[in-house]
């Protein structure tokens, strides 16, 4: 009966995150985002002026909302911690709480006529996908490390877990540098297909180097005390 209930409110929690993605791009967030921590933060580091780029530049409400989000705290709602029990565990009911925000906001957008399949001609997005890949594989490694990602650190931050909060400060120290050093990738317009620059690449590079050999350090240590 206890595992009912908890597959009940992780797809609960999914179904209404996805569904907030959809309503908030109805009420004026950039399609393409949505429901996106790492955007929302982006814009705070903006809006308190550790970054000039003024179209992200805004004190996002979502980030307070999350930070009392009962439905995550209550359901543990965490895509790294979703994986991390599949491989591990074999259970999947926090990686359905993913699956069901995917299907939630596929269903919104398709009803709201903002379904766009394909990976090119994206709004606010770039075409060089290996990038893209390279990008989101470093966030997937750096959450793996963290213990959690950027929406469970959130939840953890609201909880008074004083390591979530500094990772959380880091989140938006990383979007001031990001932007103030030209590391932040480019949109594709109708002349350019966009992506990082050469400074953005490096980052990117020089940031996976740096999280491969921590956890190699790690992993060693831990090999060595057990």
């Amino acid at each position: 009966m206890k595992d009912k209930k908890a597959y009940a409110g992780i797809v609960i929690t999914g179904a209404v995150i996805g569904l907030i993605a959809v309503a908030l791009v109805l009420l004026g967030n950039p399609k393409n985002m949505g429901f996106c921590i790492a955007c929302f933060l982006r814009d705070i580091a903006g809006a308190t002026k550790l970054h000039t780029t003024g179209t992200v530049q805004y004190f996002r409400p979502e980030i307070v909302g999350l930070v009392g989000g009962a439905l995550c705290q209550k359901s543990r709602m965490c895509m790294v911690a979703g994986i991390r029990d599949l491989v591990l565990f074999k259970d999947w009911k926090l990686l359905l709480g993913f699956v069901t925000i995917i299907v939630a906001a596929l269903i919104g957008n398709l009803a709201t006529g903002n379904f766009n399949l394909g990976f090119s001609g994206q709004p606010i997005a770039h075409s060089v996908h290996l990038w893209n890949f390279m990008g989101m594989l470093v966030v997937g490694l750096g959450s793996v490390l963290l213990g959690g990602c950027p929406l469970r650190q959130l939840i953890l931050t609201g909880e008074g877990n004083t390591d979530s909060a500094v990772t959380v400060l880091g989140y938006i120290v990383g979007a001031a540098f990001a932007h103030n050093f030209g590391l932040a990738g480019a949109a594709a317009t109708a002349d350019s297909i966009g992506g990082p620059s050469t400074a953005g690449k490096a980052a990117v590079i020089i940031g996976l180097i740096v999280m491969l050999v921590i956890a190699a350090v790690n992993t060693f240590k831990a090999k060595k005390n057990a």
